[in-house]
């Protein structure tokens, strides 16, 4: 028990050096070194930024409207065809053979009702010199006319069947691109099918959709009442292709706050392709007299955005701000802040509001 209190000194002067040393290295810290900027005013083009993806303006699935077997294939996979330009070649010769058979009984039927309307105009004269009963002129009246209907009928028939035979010969509905052929010749088709027998894309014009904040809906709207909206697409690797902006839809997607918007390229060098993601740049009108400070110097906390400043008791000082938009390196801002405050660009990871820095070149 004696031994205890000389353990206890003992560990006492041990850990002295070390809280010596502790004390030695907050010292040294010193302030943290930073690089500055100055918050300046400029008037700075809106220019928002989206990822928009290509569609054809126009995509009709061509599909046959009759059953039968293809005969001919007058596409090449991949060609550009016009409105109106022959596809596919149904066998016509079943149609061909029904609307011969359907012709013959519109024939027959008219044959036999031009009879029916002679004996009712015959019996007509008859039944009123009393050569013949009422009963017998009333029954050519019902004859007539119940042959009548049948002609009526066969030559709804026949049109029907002749509609069938021009639908042997399928034709682009648009103008544009055909895709692959996913029936080959010599296949039976059926109009029940749920696969089309090829797809035509209208390339030119195209659409870009892309989506958009809908805090920025107030001036998208504006400038498209006002002049239009101008939208440049960018694909990977290439150069700008420029539209303009067509449609804004009428339902905020309230899952994203996004709305979407669609634009409608020429693209006569076919530079958008349906299904490609493009940079999209859009152009709302120049900000005046605004804030700005690089990009470096707004951090996302939170629940808010800020910047550090250094004032001139060189101290970190936190000032909450709301980045408006970006714009060539340059964050528009709204906050406490004046034209030539200085914002901290690097070194904010090691600050604190109220800890010393210290200003680097």
């Amino acid at each position: 028990m004696k031994s205890l209190p000389c353990f206890i000194l003992f560990a006492i002067l041990a850990l002295s050096p070390l809280a010596a040393c502790s004390g030695a290295d907050n010292k040294e810290s010193g302030p943290v070194p930073v690089r500055v900027s100055p918050v300046k005013r400029a008037d700075v083009p809106q220019m928002l930024y989206a990822v928009g993806n290509v569609r054809a303006s126009a995509i009709v699935e061509v599909k046959s409207r009759v059953t039968g077997e293809i005969l001919q294939v007058h596409f090449t996979e991949g060609q550009d065809v016009t409105e109106g330009q022959p596809l596919i070649t149904i066998d016509p010769r079943p149609f061909e053979a029904a609307l011969r058979e359907k012709r013959g009984l519109l024939a027959k039927d008219q044959a036999q009702l031009d009879k029916a309307e002679d004996d009712m105009r015959r019996y007509s004269q008859l039944a009123g010199g009393g050569y013949v009963s009422r009963e017998a002129y009333d029954k050519t009246v019902t004859e007539a006319v119940a042959l009548k209907a049948i002609v009526q009928s066969d030559k709804a028939v026949v049109e029907s069947a002749e509609l069938d035979l021009s639908y042997c010969a399928i034709t682009s509905p648009i103008a544009g691109r055909v895709g692959a052929l996913n029936v080959d010749k010599g296949n039976m088709i059926k109009n029940t099918d749920a696969t089309p027998i090829v797809t035509v894309d209208t390339l030119s014009p195209i659409y870009v959709l892309f989506s958009v904040p809908e805090a920025r809906l107030p001036i998208i709207r504006k400038r498209m009442n006002e002049d239009g909206v101008r939208v440049a697409a960018m694909p990977a690797g290439d150069t700008p292709e420029n539209g303009v902006l067509t449609l804004i839809e009428n339902t905020v997607d309230t899952r994203t706050g996004t709305i979407r918007l669609r634009a409608n390229f020429d693209n006569l060098d076919r530079r958008l392709w349906p299904g490609q993601f493009v940079q999209v740049e859009m152009p709302l009108g120049v900000a005046r007299n605004v804030l700005t400070v690089p990009v470096r110097a707004v951090q996302s906390g939170q629940n808010e955005s800020y910047v550090y400043m250094t004032g001139g008791n060189n101290r970190a000082d936190y000032r909450k701000v709301t980045a408006l938009f970006e714009y060539q390196g340059q964050n528009v801002i709204e906050g406490d802040l004046v034209e030539g405050d200085s914002v901290v660009v690097e070194g904010q990871v090691r600050l604190a509001p109220g800890l010393p820095v210290r200003i680097v070149p």
